[in-house]
């Protein structure tokens, strides 16, 4: 190892050691692959951080809101159907136009322009008048897999001095069957200030289904079989097969409570303007699917690629810094100094680290803290019971360097403590270090996952995180691949590529390791 130029400052020398170190570890195969995928892991970080919103730790956690409740449950990724999955897609609609807007003054003029209102299975005839737009919307079904769900967005924006709340609306959702039979899914009459979402539910078509098929089921049973019912063809009185073929979704928006004309005018002049997204929710969503939330999977993956990232390096950097620092202290001056630094090592290897992390975890669960605050605790408890390895490598070193005739050189022209020990002592450590920072960075992601696993959850949707949400939900999450795969895939993938480097950086370090 050379030593390192007297004018050379240390902060100069760690830079180009670093790009020496770089061009060195091109040079070698192991290392390529993992700066390669490490780079993969950088650009995914950055685009986590740019796509996902900042509350997105709290949106994760709250699996009974928005978007979640919008997303199919359990759901397969989308590119399974090429690999011969039969699923059914889950297909969203944006921002449709509607195929009708018109003023309705005769109530025959309703039944004229949405004909389902009449035609559906089991309806009454009602006389309504106001404002009516009729949203069309087709679904491919060719599967044997039966869609989940169907849910419309609404979003409503108006001017100022619209006052939504003397607008009402009634929604009423209708499916016509590739069989030609016409389902009512949904209704809903609020203000326009109220109008949210609505869901389709099989309050309104069970009887008349019942009947109209002669089927052995009740309205319990019914509620149970809604999706089936609705996609599906009874050959026995409670047996069912995927009806295959295009469906027709029909959304009646009929505005009420003010002159339809006045309405009227509103969206024309772009004072009022609804918005409709209709979503069938199939049995295939994104890149890797859904749980049994409804969350994202791939959303969660994402997010967990800078949670890695900053965990790893975090921790093995403080563990690194503190364990030479203290190391070269130690074997520098001796003495007390190195007898108590020597305690405190022996002290922090014989407690159970585990345990203590166990507690901590709980105590930080007791005390409701989530996010950043609780994930940086447990890594404290890890850089404050990891050090002493280092420390005590980085000892034996310093006391190997302190002996060297060119440090007693040193000592004899004068030169400061703080001199020898950054211009002839840390240098010759810094490969070691290096080499122990990267070995450090997997070991400090895998111990995260799991304790995530044994159920200490600080809140963030990491790799670990997910996989204990898995093995939380085993009873159903064992059939699901999708959940479990990615995660375990990930945190090795990511280990890999630091342990390949670690191999390159000894290799390079130590020229016996390298192949003749």
């Amino acid at each position: 190892m050379s030593k390192m130029p007297v004018k050379e400052s240390f902060i100069s020398y760690i830079a180009r050691s670093i790009k020496e170190g770089l061009r060195e570890v091109l040079t070698y195969n192991m290392g390529r692959v993992g700066l390669a995928i490490l780079v993969f892991m950088v650009v995914m970080s950055m685009y986590s951080i740019i796509v996902l919103p900042g509350d997105f730790p709290a949106m994760w956690r709250y699996v009974t809101e928005p978007p979640w409740i919008y997303n199919p449950r359990s759901a397969l990724p989308s590119w399974v159907e090429y690999l011969g999955f039969d699923v059914s897609e889950t297909r969203t609609y944006t921002a449709i136009r509607p195929q009708e807007s018109r003023v309705i003054i005769n109530p025959d003029d309703l039944f004229r322009y949405a004909p389902e209102v009449e035609r559906a299975l089991g309806a009454r005839r009602v006389a309504l008048i106001g404002y009516l737009e009729v949203y069309r919307v087709e679904y491919n079904l060719d599967s044997r897999s039966y869609p989940q769900d169907i849910i419309v967005l609404f979003n409503v924006k108006a001017s100022e001095n619209v006052n939504l709340t003397n607008i009402r609306v009634i929604a009423l959702l209708y499916v016509t069957r590739p069989d030609d039979v016409i389902l009512k899914i949904g209704e809903l009459s609020v203000s326009l200030n109220m109008l949210n979402y609505m869901k389709a539910t099989h309050e309104y078509f069970s009887l008349p289904y019942v009947s109209y098929y002669n089927l052995n089921l009740t309205l319990d049973e019914m509620k149970t079989y809604f999706n089936i019912a609705v996609f599906g063809k009874p050959i026995t009185s409670k047996e069912f097969e995927s009806l295959r073929g295009t469906y027709q979704i029909t959304l009646i928006l009929l505005y009420i409570g003010i002159d339809p004309r006045e309405i009227s005018r509103l969206i024309a002049d772009r004072s009022l303007s609804v918005s409709v997204d209709i979503k069938v929710l199939g049995t295939s969503y994104g890149l890797l699917g859904t749980d049994i939330y409804g969350r994202d999977l791939f959303m969660g993956l994402l997010f967990g690629f800078p949670v890695a990232l900053t965990i790893g390096f975090l921790v093995s950097l403080a563990i690194v810094a503190i364990g030479l620092t203290l190391g070269v202290i130690s074997g520098y001056f001796g003495g007390r100094i190195d007898e108590i630094i020597q305690r405190a090592i022996d002290i922090i290897a014989n407690i159970p680290l585990l345990p203590i992390l166990i507690l901590v975890g709980v105590a930080i669960q007791t005390q409701g803290w989530a996010g950043w605050p609780a994930l940086s605790i447990i890594m404290i408890i890890l850089v404050a019971f990891s050090w002493g390895g280092v420390a005590i490598i980085s000892r034996s070193m310093a006391l190997s360097i302190k002996s060297e005739p060119y440090v007693e050189a040193a000592k004899a022209l004068g030169a400061s403590t703080t001199r020898i020990i950054f211009r002839h002592i840390i240098p010759q450590i810094i490969p070691y270090a290096m080499a122990a920072l990267v070995f450090g960075v997997p070991s400090a992601i895998i111990a995260e996952a799991g304790l995530s696993v044994l159920g200490i959850d600080h809140g963030l949707p990491t790799w670990g995180r997910l996989l204990a949400d898995a093995q939380a939900n085993r009873g159903v999450a064992y059939n699901m691949w999708w959940w479990v795969l990615p995660p375990g895939l990930l945190l090795g993938l990511f280990s890999f590529a630091f342990v390949a480097l670690g191999f390159t950086l000894e290799t390079i370090v130590e020229p016996r390791l390298r192949r003749r």
